[in-house]
């Protein structure tokens, strides 16, 4: 009598099927959190930067204004001030929407150092003007007559 040898087992069981897609479901899972706050956080770089851009293109606005007009005495220097906006206003005038954070005439000392005008004696030849846009970043500039 022939003795039958023992078929071989090809392929898996059903338990090690079952497993397998609950480890694979539970790392899905994990990733699309991972990976789904990572593409929401992709964009505030992008709206960033076109914030700033918007911010640049008023300083550009401003400072072709100013060129444009050259003020040369102080009458002409207060308008082209005026025009700009006060210190702690919100803007959206023909330069464009930002915010005015500082403007106002500075002066420097012998080492360069800006000098803070407490008395409002400060020569109108320099005007420095601190402008912020919508994500609160900053931009500094001095136009020098």
């Amino acid at each position: 009598m022939r003795s039958m040898a023992p078929a071989s087992k090809t392929g898996f069981t059903l338990v090690e099927v079952i497993i397998t897609l609950l480890v694979a479901v539970i790392l899905g899972a994990i990733m699309m959190q991972y990976s789904g706050s990572a593409l929401i956080q992709s964009s505030t770089p992008i709206k960033r930067l076109k914030i700033n851009t918007a911010l640049q293109a008023v300083a550009d606005q401003i400072i072709g204004a100013f060129r444009q007009a050259a003020p040369s005495d102080s009458a002409g220097w207060s308008i082209f001030q005026s025009s700009i906006g006060a210190a702690g206003t919100d803007q959206n005038n023909a330069y464009g929407e930002y915010r005015v954070l500082f403007n106002d005439f500075i002066q420097f000392d012998a080492a360069g150092n800006e000098i803070a005008d407490v008395y409002g004696t400060a020569p109108e030849n320099t005007l420095k003007v601190i402008i912020a846009g919508a994500n609160d970043d900053s931009l500094t500039f001095l136009l020098v007559r």
